[in-house]
């Protein structure tokens, strides 16, 4: 492209220097007055880089048509062709990107290639399936090529091209051993893929195919050969930690003690990845001491992450309460942290409660925790269910049914919370007919589930519509036998005069929790 005049060389330094400082919005005010046309593949780059963060659809829509863009060796550039192709429904267009990912000189258009198919295929299947066949006709296409489409065709089940594209795969080849064990691994039985898994040997395989063999180890369960395929790739912040979650789920400890001493050792790791995957195996040791010196050095690298709340972990594993409480209440309290971190924080507190059984001593101190939760997010529905619930356990049932309300003012359609409200009316406050409206509502929303179609029934038997309530409450049975729904049939079939079927549904309900208090008053009535 030839040397840019002077005043939009000035312009695209100053739309660089705002988009470095984070002024994404004024940065695009430079690409807005440009054509794409008149863009060279670098400027198409960061343009689109905006675009996509601010939602500038239309600036996007009018790529495609510009010059640079068809011969841009950025595979960020050739990914968003991809993915502009497959939104816009244009298999040919979708097929040339994606084999310029496939044929790039850096292995990640490969990764970017496969992140574009597996994103887009629930909601692109038609327009990737269509590319792929496309793709699977043309004449020179390579082993890699071919078998990285044969992958995607038989895993989307296009029996058909699958079979020609594997047998169109050189028959001693790698591929074609590789072809093999991805239908021994989907399909087959779990100890074939093991053997073909076994037969398979690292040195042979690019790191790309190692990598697919790597998600078959995985898919097949297998631990030793996950570990085995994880061990042969270049060893980063990822690889070391997976293989930290397989030691977690079969511990060795001279093999987590090999490991710990490699990550010492790998100058690659920076000041955040080697503290935090050294304390996730101190853990796994159990040495808590040196794992909250690793969580600390990590934390003190400023990366907001989960090591702020493993280190509330291990302060609490060493005895230390107070310090780990005052810890997770300060991640969930920390707006600069994610709502994950923050949440993950907020459930641990409680966690811990439980372990220490802070309900038999005082019930109110864990109360105290979800109020403080409900401050922080006031919106969260679905914690301010789990209170009123609890408030419930407790026999509250003024606060918990505000806190239902709270619920309803906000989502009047939240199913449970119709469901417990209304029940709550039916049975503890005597009110069938202010419960009906609510439970009804409820019954629309989930008509298939248990509990609500539990309540539906007792309502309609408490409103005298008997048979009504029976179609519920068997339904209900049918889905997930209770004692609570026993005790509800029970009482229906004994008001409508069958005692022999009430005795059936007490004795049922009797095995699953004697001591339900439905049940005992069923029995007391059939004295």
């Amino acid at each position: 492209m030839p040397a840019l005049p002077a005043d939009r060389l000035e312009a695209l330094l100053q739309s660089e220097f705002q988009f470095q400082s984070g002024q994404f919005n004024q940065a695009f005010s430079y690409y807005r007055l440009q054509a794409p046309a008149q863009l060279s593949a670098d400027e198409l780059l960061r343009g689109s880089q905006l675009a996509t963060v601010l939602g500038e659809t239309a600036w996007l829509a009018n790529l495609d048509g510009a010059p640079a863009l068809a011969e841009a060796p950025q595979i960020d550039l050739i990914r968003q062709r991809f993915e502009r192709a497959l939104q816009a429904g244009r298999s040919d267009s979708a097929q040339q990107a994606w084999q310029s990912l496939l044929r790039h000189s850096d292995e990640r258009g490969l990764y970017a290639s496969r992140a574009v198919a597996e994103t887009y295929a629930a909601r692109h299947q038609a327009v990737l399936s269509a590319a792929l066949a496309i793709y699977a006709d043309r004449p020179d296409l390579t082993p890699a090529e071919r078998f990285e489409l044969f992958q995607f065709a038989y895993l989307w089940r296009l029996e058909e091209l699958a079979d020609r594209l594997q047998g169109g795969l050189p028959p001693k080849s790698t591929e074609a051993s590789l072809a093999a064990t991805l239908r021994e691994c989907v399909d087959g039985a779990a100890d074939a893929c093991k053997r073909r898994l076994q037969r398979l040997d690292p040195l042979d395989l690019s790191e790309w195919q190692r990598r697919s063999v790597l998600v078959l180890a995985q898919k097949a369960g297998d631990a030793e050969q996950n570990r085995r395929w994880l061990e042969v790739l270049p060893q980063d912040g990822g690889t070391y930690y997976q293989r930290i979650v397989l030691l977690g789920r079969a511990m060795d400890d001279a093999k987590a003690r090999e490991l710990l001493a490699q990550i010492r050792k790998d100058a690659a790791l920076d000041d955040f990845q080697r503290p935090v995957l050294l304390g996730s195996l101190r853990e796994l040791l159990k040495d808590w001491p040196e794992a909250e010196t690793n969580y600390r050095e990590a934390l003190a690298a400023g990366v907001p992450t989960t090591a702020s709340v493993r280190l509330a972990v291990v302060l609490f594993r060493q005895g230390k309460r107070e310090a780990a409480f005052a810890q997770l209440q300060a991640v969930a309290a920390d707006t600069g942290l994610s709502d994950e971190i923050r949440r993950d924080a907020f459930q641990t507190e409680v966690q811990f409660h439980r372990i220490l059984r802070s309900d038999e001593r005082d019930d109110e101190v864990l109360n105290a925790v979800y109020r403080r939760g409900l401050a922080l997010w006031p919106q969260a529905n679905p914690l301010r269910y789990q209170f009123a619930m609890r408030l419930f356990g407790q026999d509250r049932l003024e606060p918990a049914m505000s806190e239902l309300q709270t619920i309803l003012k906000a989502a009047p359609a939240d199913a449970d919370a119709l469901n417990a409200y209304g029940f709550t009316l039916a049975k503890e406050l005597n009110k069938p007919r202010a419960a009906y409206k609510p439970l009804a509502q409820a019954f629309l929303l989930s008509p298939e589930q248990p509990e609500i179609l539990d309540s539906y029934g007792y309502v309609l038997f408490r409103l005298g519509r008997d048979k009504e309530a029976l179609i519920h409450l068997q339904k209900a049975w049918q889905l997930t036998p209770s004692a609570v729904t026993a005790g509800h049939l029970g009482q229906v079939f004994l008001r409508i005069g069958d005692r022999q079927q009430a005795q059936v549904y007490l004795e049922k309900g009797l095995q699953l929790d004697a001591s339900e208090a439905e049940l005992l008053a069923l029995q007391e009535q059939m004295r």
